[in-house]
């Protein structure tokens, strides 16, 4: 009996065996996987969590370089969250990638999402050292906000002194791809951290005044203040690859400008009119219209006046005669 037991031992166990280590691949390649995020889920999460890595795919399915940028994230998962405490997720949403200005032609994006602000990565697909490095070293945002009041405190723009190269983007309230740029701006903000400063000009939240003084019309606007100088941006082309060359060295190609002093208030205030003018003709117009009504009034109010004036003169001059 007991041969029999030890027979049949002999007999099961590598076929056991065999069925345990059959099923290894599946749960590996389970487990090289992010967990894939609806859009709702992904929001609430962002609204949530302090840190959350999304690699979004432009597709339902993860190829190419989404592909790639999957397997370094999972070889680096546990130690991100080991330092951040972060979530590491895919997603596939259209909605959330156009409202990070990502390149939906692409196979695969990340976004890292720092307290609500995005860091678009651009970096190799395959580097997992490269990738880990760029994550825990950018926990905050990198560029700084400028304002008619610290503008020329903090980048000495005018006198060219020791403050170093500003690359600085004006934007407005009512510009939706300057919120669509907010991530690559991010990103040339971390490649450029402690070798060039990357700022922000709102021009409707305390940046009117400069916005003006450097004759900014169109938003989004790149300007570099460089020693004295500035360069303006002229590339059709706005992504954290070219803006990074533009201020490294692309400048060169720029026609360089002398620093503009501030306007006088007269001047300031003759701008801000012809620039509302400019961006608003519908009211401008409307304004106009009515304008023109009071002063018909007015007219026709003087008119009237003058003419019972006269027909009061006359009335009594003929009295006078009787």
């Amino acid at each position: 009996m007991a041969v029999t037991v030890r027979s049949a031992v002999g007999v099961l166990l590598p076929i056991f065996l065999i069925g345990i280590f059959a099923r290894l691949p599946l749960v590996t390649c389970e487990n090289n996987q992010l967990e894939v995020m609806q859009e709702q889920e992904l929001r609430q999460f962002i609204a949530d969590e302090d840190y959350v890595v999304v690699l979004f795919s432009n597709a339902g399915d993860c190829t190419g370089r989404c592909e790639e940028l999957e397997d370094t994230l999972t070889s680096i998962r546990e130690d991100v969250v080991e330092a951040l405490n972060a979530w590491v997720v895919r997603t596939h949403s259209p909605t959330l990638s156009t409202e990070y200005g990502l390149n939906t032609k692409k196979t695969g994006d990340i976004i890292f999402v720092r307290k609500g602000v995005p860091l678009l990565y651009s970096g190799p697909a395959d580097d997992d050292e490269y990738l880990l490095h760029y994550l825990i070293t950018n926990p905050e945002s990198s560029i700084h906000t400028l304002t008619d009041v610290n503008f020329e405190h903090l980048t000495q723009a005018a006198t060219g002194a020791t403050t170093g190269d500003w690359l600085v983007m004006f934007v407005r309230a009512d510009c939706d791809s300057c919120v669509q740029l907010q991530s690559t701006v991010e990103a040339v903000a971390a490649v450029l951290k402690n070798k060039k400063n990357v700022a922000v000009v709102d021009r409707d939240d305390q940046g009117g005044q400069t916005t003006r003084r450097f004759g900014v019309k169109t938003f989004p606007s790149f300007i570099l203040f460089r020693q004295g100088r500035l360069y303006r941006y002229m590339l059709p082309a706005v992504d954290a690859t070219t803006l990074i060359h533009f201020a490294s060295d692309g400048f060169r190609n720029a026609r360089a400008e002398s620093i503009p002093h501030p306007k006088t208030p007269f001047d300031d205030f003759t701008e801000w009119c012809a620039d509302w003018l400019r961006e608003n003709p519908e009211k401008a117009y409307l304004g106009v219209g009515i304008l023109a009504v009071l002063v018909a009034g007015a007219v026709f109010c003087c008119v009237r006046s003058s003419r019972q004036a006269a027909a009061a003169a006359n009335k009594k001059a003929n009295k006078k005669k009787k």
